[in-house]
């Protein structure tokens, strides 16, 4: 491979779904994965498949992208509308966002969390004793870190960050819609890209990829807020009988939603599309 670093530590990769999915989350990757590492790794891990990100910034436009915010003395001013800023200032008038231990969260989370996913149709729900061992276990991981949105002492939004050399991915956000009229998420993306960016001198805030699966608007969001699209490649290996499995699927996908469940519709739809993208992103 051609990576000048080692990208297969177990720090550099989050468990999805049911743990059989890995997603990359280590520092930048200049150049794609080697399919027989990967193929290895996730044999290793007892894994299905695995996603990643790479050759940042390589284009101006294309499917895939991270949403990041990346301005020196990032503030107010980086706002173009003024009904944003109004929408901030009333945020950050009625929200204060602080860092939070994750043993916090594994505590006082799971309300915000449920709050949250129930909004989406597709989205499955874990257990709170899951939800819970998954907050503890962040304890133990060099460069996790969390912020917590309180609305008179209640936390009412959280997000999960973790620091990859220069750069720093939020990995979770969830706040809870009883109080959107606080804007809670405003106050939050606006300060944690200011904590990082401007405080701490990382180069970048990285939202993270678009989504694949979850309906949201998340991404039209923070461009509004000042965020931009920094678009990569993407890098995806699954195990051969997800790979025959899928091609069976793409051919009777029509029938198969009218059939299953939307929400296990949707995730096969969203490895179909990841599919896509990775080949039309890779490099010639």
């Amino acid at each position: 491979m051609h990576t000048e670093l080692f990208p297969f530590k177990d720090a550099y990769w989050i468990a999805r779904g049911n743990s059989k999915f890995l997603s990359y989350t280590g520092p930048a990757l200049k150049t794609n994965l080697d399919p027989k590492a990967v193929r290895q790794f996730l044999r290793q891990k007892k894994a299905w498949g695995a996603i990643w990100n790479y050759d940042h910034d390589y284009t101006k436009d294309g499917l895939w992208y991270r949403c990041i915010c990346d301005i020196k003395g990032y503030d107010e001013s980086c706002l173009s509308s003024k009904n944003v800023r109004h929408n901030l200032h009333r945020s950050l008038k009625r929200c204060t966002v602080h860092r939070i231990e994750y043993s916090f969260l594994a505590e006082n989370g799971y309300d915000v969390y449920i709050k949250a996913s129930s909004r989406y149709s597709n989205f499955k729900l874990e257990p709170k004793e899951q939800f819970s061992q998954q907050m503890f276990t962040y304890c133990n991981i060099e460069g996790a870190e969390a912020f917590g949105v309180f609305v008179d002492e209640k936390l009412v939004a959280y997000m999960t960050v973790f620091i990859c050399g220069d750069s720093v991915r939020g990995d979770t956000a969830a706040f809870d819609p009883d109080y959107s009229n606080a804007y809670p998420m405003y106050a939050l993306y606006f300060r944690v890209a200011q904590y990082y960016v401007n405080e701490r001198g990382y180069r970048e805030f990285d939202r993270g990829t678009r989504p694949l699966v979850h309906e949201t608007n998340i991404d039209d969001f923070l461009l509004r807020l000042g965020y931009r699209k920094a678009y990569c490649r993407m890098g995806l290996y699954l195990a051969l009988p997800i790979r025959i499995a899928l091609r069976t699927i793409r051919i009777l996908r029509k029938l198969l939603k009218c059939i299953l469940p939307s929400r296990y519709y949707s995730v096969l739809e969203g490895l179909l599309e990841a599919q896509d993208i990775t080949r039309s992103t890779t490099a010639a």
